[in-house]
Order: C-alpha cells, then structure tokens, then sequence
C-alpha cells in the first residue's frame, strides 16, 4: 500500500497521554535515499589539515606570515592556541621576528642567522639558515607538534635539503630537550634533494596530549635550506587519519560533499593535482588562512574510496569559468584519450572516478561569497555551466544554487528544463546573544526543524509549479550557528535534537529531500573533533551513527500523540506554533522482518512515557534498543571524550508494542524483530 497516497506518513495529534502507533502494513512505495546522511567538508580552519589530513607539521613550505590568518604576529599566536602548542614555547614569536618561518622556531644557539630564501622548491620562499659557530651540540628549527601516540611510536619523514653541512639530525623531543628519538639525514650536497626517514620514539610516560617538539638540527657551521617538511603517522591511510576513516567507514557514510563552502568560490582545482611538491602554496581566499594544496581532487577522492562513500563536488561558479568547470568532469571521468582523463592517468589514476554529483556553486546569493551575483546572473551562470559540464559527460547530475523564494524564482524561471534539484543551506542561531535564557535557546532550536521541514515542502511547491517535474531539494549545509559556547550550540546535544528532527522531516516528505550533507566532517561544526592529536565525537556524530547504520528503509505510517509546545520568534529563529515534543520515523528494513522505530524527545527536562502500539508487526518480546540521551548543554571535550555517546539495551515487550519511557533530549531507537 501506498501510505502516502492516501493519509500522511506521520500524523500527530495533540495529547497528555503519549502514545505511538506503528502500521507496519502500510509502507510507503519508495525507500528512503541513503543520502539523507551524507556529510559536508571543507578547507576551512582544521577542517582538512589538522583535521582529516594526518599531516602533523604546520607550513610544511617555510612560508612567511603573509600566508596566514590575520599575518604576521597575531597570526602565530592564533594558530598556536587553536591548536593548544603555544603554552611553553615562548620563544616562538621571538623568532618569527628574526626570520624563522611562520610556526617554527629557533633550535640551539650560536651566531646563528635565519631569513626566507627565494631559492626554493615552490611558492615563495624556502627556510635559510647560515650558522657560523654553535654554542650548543647542534642548531636549526623547531616546531611544537602533538602526536597521536596512544596509537603508534613510528613516524615518516619527508624534507627537500640543500646544504654545505653534509649531515642533519632531525628529532622528536621532550620539551626540555630530552631526545625521544631521532635519524641523521646523511650525505647532503649543495643540490636540492627530497629525502625521506622513518622516526621511532619511545613512548613510555608521554601524556595524552603532551606539547612535544620536532627538531632538525646541524651540528657544524655552513649552510642550510629546507623546504616542504612533512611529518605522517605510519598508520596513515594515504595521507588521511585512520581513525576519521574508520569512525565513517563503522558510520556508513554514504556521501561526502566537497571542498565546499565559501573555500570553492575561490578555488582552482587545478592546483591541487600532480606531485604534491610541485603544487603552488596559496591564501585560501574566503578563510584568509594557508591552502598548501596537499589534499586535492585525487585526495579527496581516494577518502572517499577508503571510508566507502560517493563524492559530491561542488564547482566554483564564483570566479571560476564553466571550461574550467568543464575540464574538472573531464578530469575526473574523462577516458585516458581526453586531455584531462589522460592528466588523471599520468598521475597515476588511469580508471575514470565516475563522479555523478555535481553542484554548481555555493551560496552566490549571499554577499560574502566570492562571484557574488544576482539571482538573474546566477540563472544564467547555471545554464552556462549545465552546458560545458554536460558536454564532457552526458551522465552526470546537477545541482543548482538554491535558497529563498526571490532567489530560486529566476532559475526555475528561466532553467526549469535542466534543473533537477535546487540547494538549500540551514546554518541559523548566529543572531542569539551568549546571555539568553539557555533553556529559551534551546526551545527556538528544537523547534527550528519543524520549520524547516514547512520550508522545504515550499520550496518543492514552487518548483513543480514552475514546471520542474520532479523536484528535488539538496540541504548541502547544516548545522546549528549559535556562536557561543554558553547557549546550546552545534558541540551539544541540542544539535542532535535539531538534526533528528530534520532527517524525521526530510523523511516525511518522500523524495523530495534527496540528500542532507550535515556540517562538517571534522574540527568545523559538529561531528568529529580532532584535539591534541585525539579524536572524539560530538553527539550529533553518534546520532548520524544511529540513523545511517539501522537497517530500516521503508517508511510506514506513523500516529503519534502527544504534548506540545510553541516559540516565538526569537533573535532570528521563527516562531512554530505546535511543536509535538515527541517526534519520530518508522522504518523497515528489505526483509520486513526488522522495524526500526526511531523516536525524538525534545522536551528540555522531561522524561515522556509512551504507549508503543504495533499493527501489522507480530513482534518478538525482546526490543534492542540504541539510546544518545544528555542534557542539551551537555557535550564532549578533550577531557571527557565520551560523556555523551551511544548506549545499548535490550527491553522486554509483547508481540503488540511496548510500553518505553524516553530521556528528556533524547534519540532512541527501537528495534522491533518480526516474531512469524
């Protein structure tokens, strides 16, 4: 039976008697797409490096301060305390001053000198070092790095050396000088070399999260330049994390958008391929911060191989051009005979990626975004696009820069012929001022999914009648934007209320949502938090997990009843009048012998008991239950890792429900096992 051809897929009816009924028998004809929990990353702040990227050194090239957030002075002591080395090492700025690059540091003392050399590998300068006498064994740089070793001791090296000094020493140290362990780089000429050694430390009575320091020392007068340093884990996986791989790889991420964002406005994908050394160092421009261009389109697209998800790119429709746009399709699923496949091939991936999704630009309609346009302009801009990139592979499928109802009007105008799906970003809270009332905040918040499932049914609305025939909305970016960490945020379990509530929505409206690529992947939004060299996850991260692993995937009609709750507006959040405060979906797995009942307590403080009634389900009396129940400020840290994660239990009911008491700010998810 169709359910939703004939009553809602969910219907919700207002009482203090909370109560679930489940029929089973009536199960919508279409599944629910699996892109519903995808994820979104981007080169923004650690996001990709610091982040995903294993890649422990920070400016690998020796680059000077004008590569980086807010330059010079302010921009060493920003970088150093976002990623918690600068405590101990005082001597850094000190340094930066007298021309060590950006994020090192002197190593030994001597008559000692230090500038940026334009004779380098790439970008604009290397690390030069002319020392004339030592006063200490040995004198070079430094740099204060943390090390992921609860999971290994061994390290890799890569370095390019010219030098008159005819053997370096390069070391991982206590931060009083005490040698961990270290290798000499033997046999240096006064020719550009790259060279490569393994590290291995001993470990014994490192702390987690312990300041340590990386040296390269010379131990005799001479000449030294040093260029593209980089420092991996031996557990890497092709330059990635292998615990960010296997936390998606267990989550069964289906999808991964990217490399963004307001970064792709901006971007020229060009210079993130073909030998890393040789790709250029540039500012990223809409984050004002370092883009060393060590993770790129091949990158990128063996993560997505490695943690077992498809890739959705975003192309810069700002100040990029549809060829160019055109020859990135090309690249990617060109055959070796097109110039851009035959690219692909020669560095060393002859088998087209066959990358399907494609969307054309990110948020031109706001004005911070780099090719900022009218909604005309972008119509056009879109048509323009559509065509170069469809000419290159027939196959491929779009998605056009949505948002607002002025916005959207022109492409659906003008495009309705070639749009297929439009996108829609919801990042809202920003306008919330750190003393609200917490528990106000979080009421707006919980709400706000409500909203945007209306929003979104809208959008889909006006673009049939517009004459799309099929219309798809893509929420390629979503999180909470509250900016201050002393109201819910998208680090506390408020964001896995809201999220829930989004996906619940997205679900009831059928294939008109096709995909959700939830903000962001790591150390940006929500989701897996990479500090001092530790992965966490925050709670949103265990429910994606919850919704993205159950086996459930029909949709069947739901009657849920239940208290309410309305908001006014409330610093730029709507006001929704009649919120229910249990929320939930209910799926069954291919078989029909699985049904997953994923339920919702949005209320702040309240545990919900509720009658849980099945119809066309003979249940065993055995429920296995997943439960990501906190307070909604509640949230994980480097000091408490796991505060808020995914429990299991098992319940005992009957073969026609079962009676389930849920945690205020709480995701449950039932799983009901067919008894016949």
């Amino acid at each position: 039976m169709n359910a939703s051809a004939e009553k809602p897929l969910v219907e919700f009816l207002a009482g203090d008697k909370p109560r679930i009924e489940v029929f089973a028998a009536e199960k919508r004809d279409s599944p629910v797409p699996r892109y519903l929990y995808g994820q979104f990353a981007e080169h923004l702040g650690s996001n990709v490096y610091h982040g995903m990227w294993a890649q422990i050194l920070g400016n690998t090239g020796f680059e000077p301060g004008s590569y980086f957030t807010r330059r010079g002075e302010d921009s060493l002591e920003s970088w150093l305390g976002m990623h918690s080395i600068f405590t101990g090492v005082p001597e850094l700025l000190e340094s930066y001053k007298n021309g060590v690059a950006c994020f090192w540091g002197w190593w030994g003392k001597g008559d000692v000198t230090y500038s940026a050399s334009d004779d380098r590998i790439n970008s604009d300068s290397a690390q030069k070092i002319e020392i004339r006498t030592l006063n200490t064994p040995e004198a070079g740089v430094l740099q204060p790095i943390f090390l992921p070793t609860h999971r290994t001791g061994r390290y890799e090296l890569s370095l390019w050396v010219k030098s008159t000094v005819p053997k370096l020493h390069v070391a991982i140290r206590d931060t009083d000088g005490t040698e961990l362990g270290g290798a000499d780089l033997s046999g240096l000429t006064n020719q550009w070399k790259k060279r490569s050694l393994r590290l291995s430390i001993n470990r014994d009575g490192i702390k987690r999260g312990q300041v340590l320091l990386f040296t390269i020392g010379a131990g005799e007068p001479g000449t030294i330049l040093l260029d593209q340093c980089m420092l991996f884990p031996s557990d890497q996986k092709e330059g990635f994390d292998p615990e960010v791989i296997a936390f998606l790889k267990e989550s069964k991420l289906p999808l991964l958008r990217f490399p963004g964002g307001n970064f792709v406005s901006g971007y020229h994908w060009k210079d993130g391929v073909g030998p890393v050394d040789k790709r250029p160092m540039r500012t990223n421009p809409a984050w004002n911060q370092d883009e060393p261009n060590h993770v790129g389109t091949d990158e990128w697209l063996a993560f997505c191989r490695l943690v077992e998800c498809e890739p959705l790119i975003c192309v810069n429709a700002g100040n990029g051009t549809p060829e160019e746009a055109a020859d990135w399709v090309e690249y990617c699923n060109g055959g070796v005979k097109t110039k851009f496949g035959a690219l692909r091939a020669k560095n060393g991936h002859p088998e087209p990626y066959n990358v399907k999704l494609w969307e054309i630009g990110n948020e031109l309609w706001g004005d911070w975004q780099i090719g900022h346009c009218t909604a005309e302009e972008y119509a056009r801009r879109y048509a323009a696009f559509y065509d170069a990139m469809k000419a290159r592979d027939p196959s491929i499928l779009f998605i056009a820069n949505g948002q607002y109802p002025g916005w959207n009007a022109p492409t659906i105008e003008h495009d309705a012929k070639i749009v297929r799906s439009l996108s829609l970003h919801c990042l809202m809270g920003d306008r919330v001022p750190d003393d609200a009332p917490k528990e106000d905040v979080y009421r707006s918040l919980a709400a706000l999914s409500v909203w945007l499932e209306g929003h979104m049914r809208e959008i889909g609305d006006k673009m049939a009648a517009g004459g799309i025939k099929e219309p798809r909305v893509a929420l390629t970016e979503l999180q909470l934007f509250t900016k201050h960490w002393e109201i819910p945020n998208n680090r506390t379990q408020t964001e896995t209320i809201f999220y829930s509530g989004v996906l619940n929505g997205a679900i009831r409206l059928g294939n008109l949502v096709e995909m959700v690529t939830r903000s962001a992947l790591v150390n940006h939004g929500a989701g897996l938090r990479r500090d001092r060299q530790t992965l966490f996850a925050d709670p949103v991260a265990w429910a994606h997990r919850i919704y993205s692993t159950q086996s459930g995937r029909w949709p069947v009609r739901l009657r849920i009843t239940g208290p309410r709750f309305s908001v006014p507006e409330f610093h730029g959040l709507p006001g929704v009048n009649d919120v229910p405060y249990l929320d939930a979906v209910a799926l069954l797995d291919d078989s029909g012998k699985e049904l997953n009942l994923l339920v919702t307590n949005r209320h702040p403080t309240e545990t919900l008991s509720a009658e849980i009634a099945l119809t066309g389900f003979s249940a065993k009396p055995e429920v296995c239950i997943q439960s990501l129940a906190a307070d909604y400020m509640a949230g994980n840290n480097f000091e408490n890792p796991e505060a808020v994660k995914t429990n299991r239990s098992t319940a005992s009911g009957s073969a026609t429900g079962i009676t389930y008491a849920f945690p205020p700010s709480s995701l449950t998810c039932l799983v009901f096992s067919r008894a016949d």
